[in-house]
Order: C-alpha cells, then structure tokens, then sequence
C-alpha cells in the first residue's frame, strides 16, 4: 500500500467518523427538542402533542448506543401519555420496552450510580405493569411483578415514595384475591414507612438521632433503610462508642439477612473500639451477637467463647448486667446442648435460672421456662427422679398460667419424658391433658 492510498483511507475514515459523529449530535439535539416539547406538551394536558412528540424522541433515542437510558426514559413517558389517554395496550407496550432496556442494563452485583438508576427505573417499570396487570385481573402476572419491583426497589434503597407505591398496588391486589389481613400487613407497613425519615432527611440528625432511625427502621423490618443509615452513623459517629454502635446495628442486620461471617467481622471491628471497663455492656451485647452467629454457623467452640467473654466481661450483681448474663447462659446451654454435652448444658441453663430468682424470684414467669430448660436437659442426662420432680413442678407453677405455651411444653416434653421410661399409663394422662389443652386454646 502506497503513501497515497494511506492518506486516501485515513481520509475516508476521518469522514466517517467525522460524519457518524455529527449525525449522532443531531440525533441528541433532535431527541432533547422531541423530549422538552413532549414534557411542556403533557403538563399542559395535551396529550395528542406529548404523544407526536415522545413518539419522534424514540426514534431519534434509537440511534443512540446500547447502555443510554434515554431511550427507556422516551419510552416511560410515552407509556404516561398512553395511561392519560386510557390507551392501555399501547401503555403496556411502552413500558414494556423501558422494563426490557433497565433490565439488560441492570447487575445486581454491581453496585454504581449508574447501575443503581437502572435498578430504579426497572423498578418503576415492573411496578407500571404490574399495575396494568392487577386492573386487568391478571393477577398472577401481577403478584410476580409487585414482588420483583419491590426485590429490585429493596436492593438499591429506591425513593419511599416508589415504594409506597409498590405496596399499595400489593395491599390493593391481596384485598382482590381476598387476602384481608396480608392486606391489613402491607397497610401497616405503609404507615411504618411514611412515619419513618427518608434517607435523605438524616443529613442534618445528630448521631443519636441518626441511631434512633436505624432501629426504628431496623425494627420496622425495613433492613436496607436500616443499612444505609448505620452506615452514615459509622462515618459520622464522633466517639468510638458511637462508631462501634452503629456497626453493631450493622451486624444485626447481617445476622437478620443470614450473612453470618459478615456479621461477624463486623462485630470484630467493633470490639476494637471498646474498652471493657468503660464500655462492658456494650462489649456484652457485641460478643453475645458475635456467639448466635458463630452458634447458626455450627462453630461451637467459637460460640462458646464469645459467650463465656461476655459473661466475664459483666458484673452480673447489676441488673443490666444480669439481663445480659442471662443471654449469655441461654447462648451456652445452646451450644453445649447441640453438642451433646448435656453436662455442662444444665450448669449453663442453672446459672441462667439462677440470675432468673436473684433478680425477680420464683414469682417470675421466667423462672418456669428455666426450669424447664434444665429438667429436659436433666431427663437427657438420665437424672430421671430429677427430671421428673422438674416436670412436675413447671406443671404446677404453670397452673394459673393465662399463656399455655409453657405449660404445654412441660406436658409435651413429659409425656415424652414418661414414655422414655416405660410409665404408660401416666404418659396416656398427661397426653390427653396436653390435646385438651391445645383443642381448648385452638
């Protein structure tokens, strides 16, 4: 190839480029006229001229490369128009584009800006025909639609306006299909969400303030809500208990989502913020969490030492301490009794009872539960004259009990208890005691 024939080529693809670029300026400047005129057109409520116009932004949108949104935004507004105008089919149309377009753009590994605004817009998109779907009485199409806006929604925190709307359009579609108090759920959980602070209020709290949110939120069941606002407290926290605070609640939204190792990192990271003297209960509350996490993670031996740290951490004379002791010991009893060790099992549940009578005495419900925590682990050791004095005085101690779910339990864990070593005709009547029981509060 000669000098010439180079220069030629370059030439031609100098024009080319040069000419693809200015037709695609063209396109962008056609689109923004064709979009402005179709926005000024529909708040004016000419929806024939919004209609011309978005219709003549789409095709300009078309030109434009594969991951620009604008073509789903052109066709979103044009689905608006169409509800207007009660076209229903062509508004389905439209928004099915837009639902098509977000959802080959969106990653839900990814976790940018951009990739967060795709989240939303399928969101919004799913929610349009979900909607279309649910007056149409199409209403497993719809069902499947609510809860992938809302899935979608839920993972990038969307605006609480869009998702108040999503669960109006369920709270409506679970009163169609005659689901009152599912219904009656969703009705809470938009009042819940409307009493809460958006995201975006939280900028001027303080960290008690911030805190407070993130466990109304957390409370509320709203996680992602939760999350985002620990995690301003975290940045914005200006004393090292604050900071461990806010990733404690951090953790307990990693521990409700079963993301247990996260959790638990988590929770380290907070620890080495704390000092045991000053911050005990605090260091209490963090290495109890840390045990349940590594205890559904079936690592005993870890559990247990986050729980026996805790406990040596307390000073268990005080009530606060005694009430997080008690939590400790629970969490003790459990790891030993999922190994098998009944032994020291019962010593744990006792230490736990114990702290039950010194706080408030026998006259306390909860000193039935505990002894009948220890009198089942008895039973599993073979204390078997024990273990039936223990059954029998849950049983009494329950008698002017309003709540049966103790006493049921006793009777249930003794009727076992009887059959295991061969007193059948006792077992027989503490059976048919626990079957009048439960008929009766059925």
């Amino acid at each position: 190839m000669n000098n010439r024939t180079r220069v030629l080529l370059l030439a031609c693809v100098s024009a080319t480029v040069y000419g693809c670029a200015r037709a695609e300026r063209a396109d962008e400047k056609t689109w923004k006229e064709n979009f402005d005129s179709g926005f000024s057109a529909m708040q004016s409520k000419n929806y024939a001229g919004a209609e011309s116009n978005f219709r003549n932004a789409v095709e300009s949108a078309k030109a434009f490369p594969k991951n620009d949104v604008r073509l789903a935004q052109t066709y979103d507004a044009l689905g608006d128009v169409y509800i207007a105008e009660n076209n229903i089919e062509d508004a389905k149309r439209a928004y099915g584009n837009t639902y098509n377009i977000y959802k080959q753009l969106w990653n839900w590994r990814n976790n940018s800006v951009n990739n967060r605004d795709f989240a939303i817009g399928l969101s919004r998109s799913a929610l349009h025909l979900a909607n279309i779907a649910c007056d149409a009485l199409r209403l497993d199409e719809a069902e499947r639609l609510y809860d992938e806006a809302l899935s979608v929604e839920e993972s990038v925190l969307g605006p609480d306006v869009l998702k108040e709307q999503i669960l109006a359009g369920k709270e409506k579609l679970y009163r169609l299909t005659g689901r009152t108090s599912d219904a009656e759920k969703i009705k809470e959980q938009i009042a819940e969400l409307k009493a809460l602070p958006s995201v975006d209020d939280t900028q001027s709290m303080s960290w008690k303030e911030l805190n407070e949110a993130g466990n109304e939120a957390f409370q509320s069941g709203n996680l992602a809500k939760a999350e985002k606002i620990y995690s301003s407290g975290v940045e914005r926290a200006r004393k090292p208990l604050q900071q461990a605070e806010s990733m404690r609640g951090l953790a307990r939204i990693f521990e409700q989502q079963k993301e247990f190792g996260k959790a638990i990192g988590k929770l380290e990271q907070a620890r080495t913020l704390l000092r045991g003297d000053d911050h005990r209960l605090e260091l209490a509350d963090n290495l109890n969490l840390s045990g349940f996490c590594y205890l559904r993670l079936k690592q005993y031996a870890s559990a247990e030492k986050m729980f026996g740290d805790a406990i040596n951490v307390l000073q268990l004379k005080n009530r606060g301490d005694a009430d997080r002791g008690k939590i400790s010991y629970e969490g003790l009893t459990r790891a030993y009794t999922d190994e098998g060790n009944y032994a020291e099992a019962e010593k744990s549940a006792r230490s736990k009872m114990a702290l039950t009578l010194e706080l408030n005495g026998k006259k306390d419900a909860r000193y039935a539960e505990d002894l009948l925590a220890v009198t089942v682990l008895q039973a599993k050791e073979g204390k078997n004259d024990e273990a039936q004095k223990g059954f029998e005085t849950v049983i009494e101690l329950e008698e002017g009990n309003p709540s049966p779910r103790y006493m049921l339990a006793a009777l249930d864990s003794f009727g076992k208890f009887l059959r295991d070593t061969r007193q059948d005709a006792r077992a027989d009547a503490i059976e048919l005691r626990a079957k009048t029981l439960r008929a009766e509060f059925e």
